[in-house]
């Protein structure tokens, strides 16, 4: 498959998983942007353009704004960006944010989706040691992130969050 025609898949696939999770609560916007390191003035800056397409080895900034479109405070907003398998998740991307006195971290999940918890993670794998199977827990690579999620205790009336995390192309 061209990169291009996967890349659109992939991205349709990431916007249809945002618009799956929209209720009538609240409205999700995932948006794709290729990372660009430029020249202005004789320094290097980065810029953002949409990702139409991309090739292995460039930088994808997700941004996901959500807005709580009631009136009344929502309690426990799990939001949640899936992380392409033909991506790889960049350490340190997703940062924490202040939410009121709340400092919200990400979590993260290398099973799907399943499970999730803040870094390191840590999984168990069976491994032959002097003949013998033994079970060791291992730490998880930052690329083998398949989601990354922030649970705010509480989005406000009409309120609105910007989260962002970025993905290098396989």
């Amino acid at each position: 498959m061209r990169v291009k025609q996967w890349w659109t898949v992939a991205l349709g696939l990431l916007l249809t998983f945002a618009l799956a999770q929209s209720r009538g609560d609240i409205r999700l916007d995932l948006k794709a942007y290729r990372v660009l390191s430029v020249q202005e003035q004789g320094r290097t800056v980065e810029r953002l353009e949409a990702a139409l397409d991309a090739k292995p080895g460039q930088i994808i900034e997700y941004q996901l704004t959500a807005q709580n479109t009631t009136d009344n405070p929502l309690r426990q907003v799990a939001l949640v960006v899936p992380i392409p398998a033909s991506t790889a998740y960049l350490a340190m991307s997703a940062e924490p944010f202040r939410l009121g006195e709340t400092l919200v971290i990400p979590e993260f999940s290398f099973d799907g989706g399943r499970t999730y918890g803040k870094p390191p993670l840590k999984r168990k794998v069976r491994v032959t040691e002097n003949g013998k199977e033994v079970e060791k827990e291992v730490e998880v690579k930052p690329e083998e992130y398949t989601h990354a999620r922030w649970v705010l205790p509480e989005l406000g009336a009409k309120q609105s969050v910007l989260l962002k995390l970025r993905t290098v192309v396989r």
